[in-house]
C-alpha cells in the first residue's frame, strides 16, 4: 500500500510537472507566432526574454524552498537545457552555466572535485548543443540523450546538497528522463506546427514563383496604411512598374527563359527596396507587373529621382542563363495617398493610371504623380 502510495505520487508530481512546462513552452511559442497582438508581435523577442527569464526564477525559488522531492529540479534542467538550443540566442549556454553554479553555491554546498566535474561537463555539453543546435533538433534520440547527459552532470554537481542518498538521485535521472522526453516530444510538435503554419502563411502571402509578397499582401498592406492615414495623415506612395515588352522576351526565349526574368527581376526590385532610406517592401502584382509601396512623404522630384535610379540599375542587370545580351526595361509609375482618396484603392489607381501614362510616352520612363493634388 505503501508502495502503491509512493507510484502514485510520483506519477501525479510528474504529471503537473510536465502540464507547467507544457504551459510554458505554448506560451513562448505563441509570443514568437502571433500576429493577432501589434503589440506582441512589435517585442516578441523581448517579451520572450522576460518569459524565460521569470520562469527560471519561479523554478528556483521554489527549489530553493526545499520541496521534500524537489521536483522542480527536473523542470529546472529541462527549461536550461531547452532554452539554450533556442536558435539565433548566442548567451544562454553562458548564462545557464552561471546559474548551475550559484545554484550549486547558493545552496550552500561546497565545492568539490565532483561537483566541479560534474560543472565543466555540463558546461561542455551547453555550448556542444548550441553550436549544433539545428543538428540536434533533426534527431530526437540524440536530442534526449544530450539532455540525460546534461541532467546528469548538472545532478553530479549537486551531489553535496541535502539529499545525499543514492536511490535519491537515482530517482530524479528517472524522473527527468521520462520529463525530459515528453517535454522535447511536445517541443518537436510545436516546432513541427510552427513550421507548417509558416510554410501555409508563406503560400498565402509570398509570390511563388519570384518570392516576394504577393498581390494579396499588397492589397492588405494597402489597407492597413489607408487607415493609418485617417488617422494620424502618414504619408506612403506606390511605386507600381510593368516590364517592358515581356511577350516578346516569352516568344523569343520561351517561357522558363521568361520566368528568370521575372525572378530576376523581383530580386533586383526587393534589393532596391532595401537600400531606400525609409522602410519600403516589394510587391510582385500578377503577370509582369511589380510594387513599392514607399513609407515616406515624397514629392514628384523625390518620386522622379527613385524611379529613374531603379530604371538606371535595370540597365546593368544580365541574363546568361536565357541570353548575355539580353536587356530588360520597365515602365513606372508613382502616386501618393492624400486626404481627397475615398478608398486605400485610390492611390494604386493612381499609380496605374501613371503607369498607362508612362507606356503611352514611349516606355523604360517614369511618371511621377505632380506636387498638386490630383482628383
Amino acid at each position: 500500500m505503501a508502495l502503491t502510495n509512493i507510484i502514485l505520487a510520483q506519477i501525479l508530481t510528474l504529471s503537473s510537472n510536465f502540464i507547467v512546462m507544457v504551459g510554458a513552452i505554448s506560451f513562448i511559442y505563441w509570443l514568437n507566432s502571433s500576429t493577432a497582438n501589434p503589440f506582441v508581435v512589435a517585442h516578441h523577442q523581448q517579451l520572450t526574454y522576460i518569459t524565460g527569464c521569470l520562469f527560471l526564477v519561479f523554478l528556483v525559488a521554489q527549489l530553493w524552498r526545499g520541496w521534500p522531492e524537489w521536483p522542480y529540479l527536473d523542470m529546472l534542467i529541462v527549461t536550461l537545457y531547452m532554452v539554450n538550443l533556442q536558435q539565433g540566442i548566442r548567451w544562454p549556454a553562458v548564462l545557464d552555466l552561471v546559474l548551475i553554479v550559484l545554484l550549486t553555491l547558493w545552496l550552500g554546498a561546497p565545492l568539490s572535485a565532483s561537483s566541479v566535474a560534474g560543472i565543466v561537463v555540463a558546461g561542455g555539453i551547453l555550448f556542444l548543443t548550441q553550436t549544433q543546435a539545428k543538428r540536434i533538433l533533426a534527431r530526437p534520440v540524440l536530442n534526449g540523450c544530450a539532455l540525460v547527459a546534461f541532467g546528469t552532470a548538472v545532478m553530479v554537481s549537486q551531489l553535496n546538497l541535502r539529499q545525499t542518498n543514492l536511490w535519491f538521485w537515482l530517482q530524479q535521472l528517472g524522473t527527468l528522463a521520462i520529463l525530459g522526453g515528453l517535454c522535447l516530444a511536445f517541443d518537436q510538435i510545436m516546432r513541427a506546427t510552427r513550421a507548417r503554419t509558416d510554410k501555409m502563411y508563406s503560400l498565402t502571402t509570398i509570390d511563388e514563383l519570384t518570392g516576394v509578397h504577393n498581390f494579396g499582401t499588397f492589397n492588405k498592406e494597402l489597407d492597413q496604411l489607408f487607415a493609418q492615414f485617417q488617422k494620424d495623415g502618414q504619408q506612403y506612395s506606390v511605386f507600381e512598374g510593368d516590364l517592358d515588352h515581356f511577350k516578346h522576351i516569352n516568344d523569343t526565349y520561351g517561357h522558363p527563359a521568361g520566368n528568370v526574368v521575372l525572378r530576376q527581376l523581383a530580386l533586383e526590385l526587393d534589393s532596391f527596396a532595401d537600400t531606400l532610406p525609409f522602410p519600403a517592401t516589394a510587391y510582385r502584382l500578377g503577370g509582369e507587373e511589380f510594387a513599392i509601396i514607399a513609407h515616406a512623404e515624397l514629392n514628384h522630384e523625390q518620386a522622379m529621382a527613385i524611379g529613374e535610379r531603379f530604371l538606371a540599375l535595370l540597365t546593368l542587370v544580365r541574363f546568361p542563363d536565357a541570353d548575355p545580351n539580353l536587356t530588360i526595361t520597365c515602365s513606372i509609375g508613382q502616386a501618393r495617398v492624400e486626404p481627397g482618396d475615398y478608398s486605400a484603392n485610390d492611390v494604386y489607381k493612381k499609380a496605374d493610371r501613371n503607369l498607362y501614362a508612362a507606356k503611352q510616352g514611349g516606355r523604360n520612363c517614369v511618371q511621377a504623380q505632380g506636387d498638386a493634388a490630383t482628383k
